[in-house]
């Protein structure tokens, strides 16, 4: 079941600074903390790579005689969201649930309206996995109060006493509610009087908002999102908090509509496993780690998400689009070796990683690219239990140092120490690049 992270409120109110944005390792309670990184090496190219060999954790990339080095340099792939043969909605239509007397209603109903008329962003989120244009938006409001707290369960015996049965519920007028068809979702805006609990996650502490589905019968299943009202972030207008969290589950109810009977876009390739263990491996969960994700389109007045492309990250661009950063740079870390680990929702998985045993220590190459000329960027590698507030089980650094720059085409050498094992026999390694707001990511996995 796909939980909306309280790690958005980290990032939303992070944007603009210099610090790794966390996410707690896809449970139902998140922490986040702020670790600042050292000022950008904003020394231009030509200066960099004239002292690069001086550095024993630098070197940099042979071209060949006279040969440029291309944007981007060559690097490991990023991962690839693959579709688990489930269905997306094509024609998708938006059935929009909010409840009498929410002096917000207008301006949800605008948003979701506006998400609709999109030229760019709907499509530039979406049209790559198949899915198409919206094609309608229902507002519903509705003249009732819905019960103080409510269970997932409750939300689906709710719906379903709307959508079926002799006493199915009516819209006014007496037209009876749209029928789930495949290409129907059904998002709830509750108030902020209604606190949700979903397994032991509870609204406002646990999450902001899920997607989910479930069988009405044998052949018909129902694809629902709920959004809960919760304080906005900081910095964050209330509708702006609101329009976050509902783009990123009406991207993830089309792309993945049946995520618990029959998943899509659900997880990244099995090479890249890891990278869905800090927030989820939905389309908008592979975006949730980084910074700079939250924007405002220029035909969206309201601040949405942008998600996981797979054609971007092929090509070595942004991957969370539309709109990525320009140019874009990381540090991609080559990783050669087959580990098996277990993480506590995942199972166990084998994966590419680097093996390494406990209380032994390792290198990892990482290589620098960006997909255009850019200034020197701070590169910085954690374990991702104790930016998650837990024990450190990786000590890593760079040349000997715990930071170092670079540029398109350098070759950094982690060195990795294992100081304890984490569970299911394996650490996550974080590897953090930095240039004023713009934060990019790589994941790895340390097995032992």
């Amino acid at each position: 079941m796909k939980l909306l992270r309280l790690a958005l409120a980290t990032l939303l109110a992070g944007c603009g600074s210099s610090s790794p944005s966390t996410t707690t390792a896809k449970s139902d309670a998140h922490a986040a903390d702020a670790i600042v990184l050292p000022k950008l090496d904003a020394r231009p190219h030509d200066a960099r790579a004239k002292d690069a060999g001086g550095d024993s954790g630098h070197a940099r990339l042979d071209a060949g005689v006279d040969a440029p080095i291309p944007y981007p340099a060559p690097h490991p792939a990023m991962p690839q969201v693959v579709s688990s043969g489930g269905p997306v909605m094509t024609a998708p239509k938006f059935v929009v649930i909010t409840f009498a007397g929410d002096t917000l209603i207008p301006s949800v109903d605008d948003f979701v309206d506006k998400v609709a008329a999109s030229a760019t962003y709907w499509s530039g989120t979406t049209a790559e996995y198949g899915v198409g244009k919206i094609a309608s938006v229902l507002h519903v409001t509705l003249n009732e109060t819905p019960a103080a707290n409510l269970a997932d369960t409750d939300v689906q015996a709710w719906l379903t006493t709307k959508l079926s049965g002799p006493d199915a519920g009516t819209l006014d007028g007496g037209a009876p509610w749209p029928q789930p068809d495949g290409e129907t979702v059904y998002m709830i805006y509750y108030p902020a009087s209604v606190n949700i609990t979903l397994g032991a996650s509870a609204s406002c502490n646990g999450f902001y908002g899920y997607h989910n589905d479930y069988a009405l019968n044998a052949t018909t299943f129902v694809t629902y999102s709920v959004v809960a009202r919760c304080p906005p972030f900081p910095s964050t207008s209330q509708i702006d908090s609101i329009a976050s969290i509902a783009s990123h589950e009406m991207i993830e109810a089309v792309t993945d509509p049946l995520v618990q009977d029959k998943p899509a876009y659900v997880m990244p390739d099995t090479d890249h496993t890891a990278w869905a263990i800090p927030a989820g491996g939905e389309l908008g969960d592979m975006c949730a780690g980084y910074g700079n994700v939250f924007y405002t389109p220029s035909d969206v007045p309201y601040l949405v998400q942008r998600t996981w492309s797979n054609k971007a990250a092929a090509a070595g661009h942004d991957p969370c689009q539309p709109d990525g950063a320009t140019p874009y740079f990381n540090a991609a870390a080559v990783v050669t070796d087959t580990v098996t680990v277990s993480d506590p929702n995942l199972g166990a998985y084998t994966t590419q990683g680097v093996k390494i045993p406990v209380g032994g220590t390792g290198t990892v190459t990482l290589d620098l690219y960006s997909d255009a000329p850019a200034p020197a960027w701070t590169v910085q590698g954690y374990d991702l239990s104790s930016l998650f507030g837990g024990p450190q089980e990786l000590a890593v650094t760079i040349g000997g140092q715990a930071t170092a720059t670079g540029v398109n085409g350098d070759r950094l050498t982690l060195t990795i120490k294992v100081l304890q094992g984490g569970t299911g026999g394996g650490e996550i390694l974080w590897i953090q690049s930095t240039a004023g707001s713009t934060m990019p990511v790589w994941i790895g996995v340390v097995g032992n």
